[in-house]
């Protein structure tokens, strides 16, 4: 089976079981906002920040560095897979001892309890971490979507249903829990096929791991502030209450868009290391994927945005209705970050994990200083209006430091890669809101009249401009791509 055939076929796979998480995380969320109060969820928020941190630390960034080699033997993969769990638990010994201090520096005592829960992660994580490296280098993607999709569907049950029983807030926290450690049984289960783990730990096997770890976590916990920096600093500076709101925006338009990209990312990476000697092949599927991710997410962004004054207060409730501009400037921050999304593929198919570094330090100096200013200053509403153009004007940077070096001049063909998936989204959102200008019905048939309206419009508009597209992700779903 070719290349092209076995990344298509993991593509389809990754989709269909994304979506069918997606569609349970998404249950989850609203049942949550029904049931639990915004400062609450503001909490839960706040250990997700701290989690999502430590997690970048939790295997000293060698397992992407398993993708990347294509040689590596077994006794390098024992050695690494005894490292993982090693620094795991370190990891999970530190973040409890930490969660007083955490607690104190938010000012919420609440925290130190759910955050005792949460350390507990990153001792069941690297049970199959290196698994999930194998059979993503492997392209078998259609094991590890039945992994993402047992684990996530389990848990989504098990936090309903906790929440139901009135665990409150810790529902959340023991779903977490329990969704990291059916998915390390399950890699477990999925991969131990891929290789024999042997007892050994050698540090001269792992060292160009290590090497290669070391500016990947530098990379990764940069950009991973970078990219939660405005959750940060609400929490540290405006408390749980806003954030709950803010992370409420979040979760219904980015979250979403950072589980739909790994379908096309957690392909690309290791298509784009197997190419990274052919420029005119890598130049090729860049493109194409940042086609892709646009052509999908340009019109569930914009379209969400556009009926949100409805959907927030109908689906969680009129106590959200703060939340509803979030959402609308959210929207426009994701398409961002999405534009950007498939260039840490690129960079690190090609081994320059440094430069990608040097880059995020660059924006972690300039946007921090510029967001804590704006949020202190004026509140939550005009700092999230300067992360929006913080966002924009970066997709320019990310182009002139980061693709051009490896790709060559390629600003004209990058931004036809994306500009008119956008534009059509941006025509489909407008003729949604004057649905509303129209006063025809109200609540539920609103919402359903306003998302017919979108559907049509996006696919009357994309057939007659961008039918080219259709095709292209058509092929993609076909048996016969």
């Amino acid at each position: 089976m070719s290349l092209r055939v076995k990344a298509l076929k993991s593509v389809r796979w990754t989709a269909a079981t994304t979506v069918s998480n997606i569609a349970a995380r998404f249950g989850v969320t609203l049942f949550a906002a029904r049931m639990l109060p915004p400062f609450e969820l503001g909490l839960f928020a706040i250990v997700n920040l701290v989690l999502g941190f430590a997690y970048i630390f939790a295997d000293a960034g060698v397992t992407q560095g398993i993708i990347a080699k294509q040689d590596a033997d077994g006794r390098q993969l024992s050695s690494l897979y005894w490292f993982n769990l090693l620094f795991g638990c370190g990891v999970a010994a530190l973040f409890a001892v930490l969660a007083p201090v955490i607690a104190y520096g938010y000012r919420q005592p609440e925290l130190i309890g759910m955050l005792l829960v949460a350390a507990a992660n990153f001792a069941v994580a690297p049970i199959g971490q290196t698994f999930q490296a194998l059979l993503q280098k492997n392209l078998q993607f259609e094991r590890l979507g039945r992994v993402e999709l047992g684990a996530n569907l389990l848990s989504a049950a098990s936090a309903a249903a906790l929440l139901w029983a009135g665990v409150g807030i810790y529902a959340l926290v023991l779903s977490q829990l329990l969704t990291a450690t059916l998915r390390s049984l399950f890699l477990w289960l999925a991969g131990r096929s891929l290789i024999k783990i042997e007892f050994r730990l050698h540090y001269a096997e792992i060292r160009h791991f290590m090497q290669f770890g070391l500016f990947q976590v530098g990379d990764r916990a940069v950009n991973y502030i970078n990219l939660r920096l405005d959750q940060f600093l609400i929490g540290a500076l405006l408390g749980p209450q806003p954030l709950g709101y803010y992370n409420m925006a979040w979760m219904l338009i980015v979250e979403p868009v950072y589980r739909i990209n790994p379908i096309i990312t957690n392909v690309a990476f290791p298509v784009f290391a197997k190419k990274q000697n052919d420029p005119s092949a890598l130049k090729r599927g860049f493109l194409v994927v940042t086609k892709l991710l646009s052509t999908t997410n340009a019109p569930l962004l914009f379209g969400f945005a556009a009926i949100a004054p409805h959907a927030v207060p109908l689906l969680l409730g009129d106590k959200w209705v703060p939340a509803i501009p979030l959402v609308e400037l959210c929207s426009i921050i994701a398409m961002a970050r999405t534009i950007n999304n498939p260039v840490g593929s690129l960079i690190l198919a090609v081994g320059r994990a440094d430069r990608s570094f040097y880059w995020t330090l660059v924006q972690f100096a300039i946007q921090v200083p510029v967001y804590a200013g704006c949020l202190a200053a004026f509140g939550l509403l005009p700092a999230t209006w300067v992360l929006v153009g913080i966002n924009l004007l970066v997709v320019l940077a990310v182009y002139r430091w980061l693709i051009e070096p490896v790709l060559g001049p390629v600003f004209k063909e990058y931004v036809a890669s994306f500009a008119p998936a956008i534009t059509l989204a941006l025509g489909m959102g407008l003729l949604v809101r004057l649905v509303d200008t129209q006063g025809l019905v109200a609540g539920v048939p609103l919402l359903l009249l306003e998302l017919a309206v979108g559907a049509v419009a996006y696919g009357g508009l994309t057939l007659a401009f961008r039918r080219n597209d259709v095709g292209l992700i058509a092929g993609l779903l076909s048996s016969r791509a």
